[in-house]
């Protein structure tokens, strides 16, 4: 008898999680097919989608030689201000550009404004921008989009609620190369 009362509670224990698995998907599907109808409204010079992320230029970068753009591995200098997506640029959570913090009477913490400083592809960033930013080059500004699995899951973060997907506006100053 107890054997069979663990068995139909590990049952149901599976299934609750299965059922969660297959909602936390759905969640995710929805958060891509808003994402892509949102960009496809936008005009925008060139858009890229890189594992799972996507990348919509508002302004292109500086161009000349190859292997001017942004790899992994490389640092980057940018400012940035977060969003909340919610078919299109929803409310913001955070940036760390003056002008951006003025429009959306945003507090900015310490001195003011201050360029950001990142190694792109070994974890310092989110997911997201991870994905997002390599093939970015100076002076270019974009949106970089993604679902909640590229932000921050299943974790409520500070104003950020628990699966939500991500607008990241970035204008990206300087790269130094590795």
């Amino acid at each position: 008898m107890m054997k069979k009362r663990l068995s139909i509670g590990l049952i149901l224990i599976i299934m609750l999680v299965s059922c969660t698995k297959e909602d936390r998907r759905a969640l995710i599907i929805k958060q891509e097919t808003a994402i892509d109808e949102f960009v496809k409204t936008l005009v925008a010079d060139t858009v890229y989608y890189r594992n799972g992320v996507v990348r919509a230029v508002l302004k292109s970068g500086i161009s000349g030689v190859e292997g001017d753009t942004l790899a992994p591995g490389d640092s980057v200098y940018f400012y940035y201000s977060g969003h909340l997506f919610s078919n299109g640029k929803g409310a913001i959570f955070h940036t760390n550009s003056d002008s951006v913090a003025n429009v959306y009477s945003w507090p900015l913490s310490g001195a003011g404004a201050q360029v950001l400083s990142r190694v792109v592809g070994e974890g310092k960033l989110i997911k997201g921008l991870d994905n997002g930013m390599p093939g970015m080059r100076e002076g270019e500004r974009a949106y970089i989009i993604f679902n909640a699995d590229f932000g921050f899951g299943n974790n409520k973060v500070g104003q950020i609620p628990k699966m939500s997907p991500l607008l990241y506006e970035i204008w990206l100053e300087q790269i130094i190369k590795k």
